[in-house]
């Protein structure tokens, strides 16, 4: 059986030795993957399954543990690229973008907590999109912008017309078509034939995975107009995170494209207007290591957020206005190397829409209200863009939605009636490929996925090496979008 190295990712939450735990969280990241490197010397494979296993089960620890272990290593591997700029580099970096911007406005920033850093070799470094989250969600900086970015009022304008339709009939649809390709970088190509003509080959055995649009209450009309070349295999319909998959051996670098239509309905629910079953189901109210977790923080938020409260739908509107009403969006890194994601956006009230979606996740199960992942594309007219968001079932009425991330970003912009919307509703400009979260693909991809959770632009591995960041060349375009 190939080991699936995503699978480690379960196993996230027994931590690290307190040594390595240390080096860690000082940066020290080349030395604490020394550590751990010396602690994964020993015969893994009799852990897994050799014939010593009934013997000696355990030479270094509970076999989750050095699951834990090899998850954190390729963690530290990939960090110092999530967080590259020095301070310097940082204050360089926004003086490129933002009129008369002084180093001492950037400490100002950082004292404050406003851009996210670690340390990396004992130094403090800034996110690679800390300059983003400033533009993006800051009017001062927005304002200050070196090249004026839209407003967004067309796109407010476009929501209410859409939300007062939908309150009207009932329903907006439409009929959207979308493009979307995954290869690697011309120079990630080069250094794996490289490494493969060493090895006596003339080719870079290549694995590929596109996400796309899957069955569900709100899609429906599912059609793939075009593929570059044919695909090894097509996932079902309702596959959890759905995908084409192709395989090739190159000699020369080339892409993966898939074009493919759909129709995507939103139906208008409000979650307050009905009274809810006395007795709720259960299902989709457990724990999902490593993230889905139910830590002292968020039973605590939870149990104060909800005190004297009965209501599921309430439980959840509460839930849904912490959230858009106190978290700030923030650009993150890579999920790949994130730890406890709903505690920390719950604690330190930042985050983007994946995060506010799982932290919404979290405390609605807490609460014993069903929730569960839903993620794809957020599309329109000349906007195809990655987004995540959250469903929650309260009987009679079903599943409903939660869009967080909007609902924040509509209460930025004043507009109350559109942040409510999200609340019970999506819109139709959505593209769903996935239902669950951290859900393996079929076939299963076993070298390290640069996302393990989830799946939006597609993956790719050379040779069983999983490629991340700039190694990929990933690509996504709206090609036709009508209402309906």
């Amino acid at each position: 059986m190939v080991f699936d190295h995503n699978e480690t990712f379960r196993s996230l939450n027994l931590g690290l030795p307190d040594e390595i735990a240390r080096l860690k969280t000082a940066g020290y990241y080349t030395e604490a993957i020394a550590r751990m490197d010396r602690c994964l010397a020993e015969d893994w494979t009799a852990v897994q399954n050799g014939p010593n296993r009934a013997a000696n089960p355990t030479p270094q620890g509970v076999k989750a543990q050095r699951m834990a272990l090899l998850a954190q290593r390729e963690m530290m591997r990939r960090l110092p690229g999530e967080y590259p700029y020095t301070e310097a580099q940082a204050v360089a970096r926004m003086q490129s973008l933002v009129h008369d911007f002084t180093p001492e406005e950037f400490r100002a920033l950082d004292q404050a907590g406003r851009v996210d850093w670690r340390f990396v070799e004992g130094e403090k470094h800034y996110q690679k999109r800390f300059a983003e989250t400033l533009l993006d969600t800051d009017p001062v900086y927005g304002a200050r912008r070196l090249v004026p970015a839209p407003d967004g009022s067309e796109a407010r304008a476009r929501r209410r017309a859409v939300h007062q339709k939908m309150m009207e009939t009932g329903s907006a649809s439409a009929r959207i078509t979308v493009e979307a390709g995954i290869g690697m970088t011309d120079a990630a190509f080069a250094e794996a034939l490289a490494k493969a003509r060493a090895e006596g080959r003339d080719t870079v055995h290549v694995r590929a995975w596109l996400p796309l649009a899957a069955a569900c209450a709100s899609q429906s009309d599912i059609t793939i107009d075009w593929v570059s070349e044919q695909p090894v295999h097509i996932a079902l319909e309702d596959a959890p995170q759905r995908t084409v998959f192709w395989k090739a051996d190159l000699s020369q670098n080339r892409r993966f494209t898939l074009r493919y239509s759909y129709t995507q309905t939103a139906r208008y629910v409000d979650p307050l207007d009905f009274v809810p079953d006395p007795v709720q189901p259960d299902f989709d109210t457990g724990e999902e290591a490593p993230h889905i977790v139910f830590t002292p923080y968020l039973r605590a938020l939870a149990a104060q957020l909800t005190e004297g409260v009965t209501s599921p739908a309430e439980k959840a509107r509460r839930f849904y206005d912490y959230i858009t009403l106190n978290v700030h969006y923030h650009y993150q890194p890579a999920y790949f190397v994130l730890e406890d994601i709903p505690t920390r956006c719950a604690a330190d009230r930042r985050g983007d829409c994946g995060i506010m979606a799982l932290t919404f996740i979290t405390l609605c199960r807490i609460a014993g209200i069903p929730a569960r992942w839903q993620s794809g594309l957020s599309v329109g007219p000349g906007k195809c863009g990655c987004h995540d968001w959250a469903m929650f079932y309260i009987a009679p009425k079903g599943w409903m939605y939660a869009d967080c991330s909007y609902g924040g970003s509509m209460a930025r912009a004043g507009e109350e009636e559109l942040r409510r919307h999200y609340f019970g509703n999506l819109d139709p400009g959505r593209m769903v490929a996935n239902r669950a979260f951290e859900a393996p693909f079929d076939p299963p991809m076993t070298g390290f996925r640069a996302d393990p959770y989830d799946n939006q632009s597609g993956e790719i591995e050379a040779d069983g090496v999983g490629m991340y960041g700039d190694q990929v060349s990933a690509v996504k375009e709206t090609l036709h979008y009508q209402e309906q």
